[in-house]
């Protein structure tokens, strides 16, 4: 089974070269590398020229920042369409212990209609990182060579292994998404079609993300304001994808922006109104904004 990893880095070159020197010490053997650079400016363009020749790598550079959903969407099509059996995907700030790949293959393998498969997440104090618990999860458990994994329904692009099969049946995840949603979004798309996903705590991964903050709107940093414009709009997409018929829709946009407001009043650091207008616009821009999954050809 060839297995491509796709990792997608955007100024973070400490932590990009941290993450592939952990990818590099994997015990089960990965085909290709692939690394999407989002039009870096830190260094990473010129880091990345010495991996650029080595067979087992491929970094493509963006030319421009296409965000972590176009990056990951890129990186899936070129896994995919280069032959690989399976794709593991993750950011520039994951580190993956030595067995994290092997644990996930051991579950991936065991039947045809197992979607993906994703690992514990944990972070740089080992418990385990709120922003990518998996949603879902069931007491359904498999077990393979000492590796148990139970069912999921939902996890993030923080190591997820795919399998082709479901690319080929679901399409890509959606790249106009930019940020946001866009891994809850595909998980679950996998899911719906039919396939069995799992979680396996076996296989772990350190995010070293700057703190564990739950991206709460309540609480959340001012300096993820203009985040919540496209998490809003995502997930209006998704809100659309489910209610075709209009009218309903837009009301339940405007149920979900009473909501938000309600949500954001709560806040007692004086930074009210920069989430407000994030939410407005992503609200008013989620009325149109409908995407088309892109399916590869078989």
């Amino acid at each position: 089974m060839k297995v491509n990893c796709v990792i997608v880095t955007y100024n973070r070159l400490a932590l990009l070269k941290e993450c592939l020197a952990a990818i590099e010490k994997q015990t089960y053997p990965i085909h290709k590398v692939i690394v999407i650079d989002n039009c870096s400016t830190d260094g990473t363009e010129e880091y990345l020229k010495a991996y650029a020749v080595h067979p087992q790598f491929q970094v493509i550079r963006t030319e421009q920042n296409i965000g972590g959903a176009g990056g990951f969407s890129l990186g899936v099509k070129t896994s995919v369409l280069g032959g690989g059996d399976y794709t593991w995907m993750m950011d520039d700030d994951t580190i993956p212990s030595p067995k994290a790949l092997e644990a996930l293959m051991q579950t991936a393998t065991q039947s045809n209609d197992i979607g993906f498969v994703c690992s514990k997440v944990l972070w740089t104090d080992n418990t385990l990182h709120p922003r990518n618990i998996p949603g879902g999860l069931k007491k359904d458990t498999i077990e393979n060579n000492g590796i148990t994994a139970c069912r999921c329904e939902v996890c993030t692009f923080v190591s997820v292994l795919v399998s082709s099969r479901a690319v080929y049946k679901v399409g890509l995840p959606i790249k106009e998404f930019f940020i946001w949603f866009d891994d809850i979004e595909y998980t679950l798309r996998i899911t719906k079609a039919g396939f069995k996903n799992y979680y396996t705590e076996q296989s772990i991964v350190v995010h070293k993300t700057p703190d564990v903050y739950d991206p709460n709107i309540e609480q959340a940093p001012v300096n993820m304001a203009k985040r919540f414009y496209y998490q809003t709009r995502n997930t209006c997409y998704f809100k659309h994808r489910e209610q075709p018929n209009k009218l309903l829709f837009r009301l339940s946009i405007w149920n979900k922006l009473r909501i938000l407001k309600r949500r954001i009043n709560r806040r007692k650091d004086g930074h009210k109104q920069e989430f407000l207008d994030a939410v407005k616009k992503g609200c008013h821009d989620g009325l149109t904004f409908y995407p088309k999954i892109e399916y590869l050809p078989l």
